[in-house]
């Protein structure tokens, strides 16, 4: 397949553009430009570079471009070019061979003189949803029973209990303060004079099983010794290495819980009554969450049935694209707690090529839900009206005591609120279908019907 497109309304050059066919829903275009089709791109190329050099002779910005070709060459304009220059004309090249392009394509550079590149264009997916209005999923009600509750107020006592000296050898749930040293193979690994240590199992600092050791040991009696390490501890240089300590207690403290009272409810700072009202709130922010949970894992499984029913293939290019966007964004959170890639994943005893292999197949599962739950609202016919984004707007900042800020009225925002509420109704449209109330079946038998009267 060959097309081409004019550069400009007064430029009657033609840029050639050939097509490969359609793989795997994506597509090749080659583009190839005569020299005098750069024209307007060296004309750009040259006006920024004028700003930027000093030539002898000339104000900044005033040298004519024969004389910047002439010291630069030709080339390094067309090389100054290329960045915004090629995704244009491929911008252009998509828009004149009419494909519904999806993400961002790959650019490659062949030939300088003439110029040629190609680009690898991924497509909008196919979906065909298959038999999805016969999809029955059971929603589960949550429970909640009265240990879930007790084992919150049981929580909300021990962030609030105090700390009180203890006469004792060290027990688990003490707060210990202490010297210690930690040594694998001769090297100090581990290394803190005025440590304050919380003595709990689930702690694995420095390494786990280090709480139990320390139970029983009594203050100021300094003690040593050895801690074997799991043969799957997260940093392989340390896996299955035995690691001797010496330790010395200096102070031990046990936790004193407040009495399960009414002015323990009224101390948490919550504006509660008393132990009753304490209990009723917990409850009911308690089954809140639990709904919420419930629906979230609901939802889930129903996009996992509609996934099943669904058929599509998503180009690779568009794939590979979203996978490497998750690596760095992994790499961007990493580099916040001053650490880069390699180093973490050494630490949790990651190689890169698993958290690839990881980013791939998160990828795929991403873009597969994303492709169909957007044709199922297309199916569906689900829209969203400027004054349901309006009405979002204004539920968000009801309880705000000054007027809408600025920002909720831009563009960007409404199109962010128009994307949620057609996604949240596209839910609701699903759970609908899934509970067997939904009347799509019905809509559809009553078009097909009327097309057959016709």
């Amino acid at each position: 397949m060959s097309g081409h497109f004019l550069l400009s309304a007064t430029q009657e050059s033609q840029v050639k553009i050939v097509q490969d066919d359609v793989v795997e829903r994506q597509t090749k275009l080659h583009i190839e430009l005569e020299d005098e089709d750069l024209e307007p791109y060296l004309d750009r190329a040259y006006k920024r570079v004028v700003q930027r050099v000093n030539i002898p002779g000339f104000r900044k910005g005033k040298a004519p471009r024969s004389i910047v070709e002439q010291m630069f060459g030709r080339e390094s304009l067309i090389n100054d070019s290329l960045d915004s220059m090629l995704p244009e004309l491929t911008g252009k090249a998509i828009d004149n061979q009419q494909l519904d392009a999806v993400g961002m394509p790959s650019i490659e550079l062949e030939e300088l003189t003439p110029l040629q590149f190609s680009a690898i264009v991924p497509l909008q997916p196919e979906v065909d949803l298959g038999a999805y209005t016969s999809i029955r999923v059971e929603k589960e009600l949550p429970t909640l029973d009265d240990d879930a509750v007790n084992q919150r107020i049981e929580q909300l006592r021990l962030s609030v209990a105090s700390w009180e000296p203890a006469d004792r050898p060290v027990e688990m749930g003490d707060m210990v303060s202490a010297q210690i040293q930690g040594e694998i193979d001769g090297k100090t690994t581990f290394d803190e004079k005025d440590a304050v240590y919380l003595v709990n199992e689930e702690i694995a600092r420095p390494f786990p099983g280090f709480s139990e050791k320390l139970v029983g040991l009594s203050v100021n009696n300094p003690e040593e010794f050895d801690l074997d390490i799991p043969e799957d501890f997260p940093d392989p240089n340390l896996a299955g290495k035995t690691s001797t300590f010496k330790v010395i207690i200096s102070d031990v403290k046990s936790r004193v819980l407040p009495e399960l009272d009414d002015e323990f409810a009224q101390s948490i700072g919550e504006g509660y009554e008393d132990l009753e009202d304490l209990k009723s709130q917990i409850t009911e922010s308690m089954q809140s969450e639990a709904e919420t949970e419930s629906t979230r894992t609901y939802r889930d499984s129903l996009i996992e049935a509609l996934v099943e029913t669904a058929t599509l293939e998503i180009p690779p290019l568009l794939l590979k694209n979203e996978s490497d966007h998750m690596i760095q964004e992994q790499e961007r959170m990493v580099s916040q707690a001053n650490m880069v890639l390699d180093d973490y994943l050494q630490s949790i005893g990651k190689t890169r090529e698993e958290l690839e292999e990881e980013s791939s197949k998160e990828a795929e599962t991403r873009l597969t839900r994303s492709f169909v739950l957007s044709k199922l609202a297309e199916t569906e016919e689900i829209e969203v009206t400027d004054a349901d984004v309006e009405e979002k707007i204004k539920e968000m900042f009801a309880n705000a005591e000054q007027e809408f800020p600025e920002s909720s009225q831009s563009e960007e925002m409404k199109n962010y609120l128009k994307s949620n509420l057609r996604m949240e109704k596209t839910m609701e449209r699903l759970e609908s279908i899934a509970s067997g109330t939904n009347e799509t079946e019905e809509v559809i038998d009553e078009k097909e019907g009327e097309a057959d009267a016709s």
